[in-house]
């Protein structure tokens, strides 16, 4: 993780926010199955 290899930070921030909130969208439809 060197500032040499800051390619595309960009894309990897982009890549783990889209991660992250895809993991949170599917955790919430499932509890709001089982909550219904």
């Amino acid at each position: 993780m060197t500032k040499s290899q800051s390619k595309a930070p960009y894309t990897f921030r982009a890549f783990w926010a889209i991660l992250l909130l895809a993991i949170n969208f599917l955790v919430a439809a499932y509890y709001f199955h089982i909550i219904q």
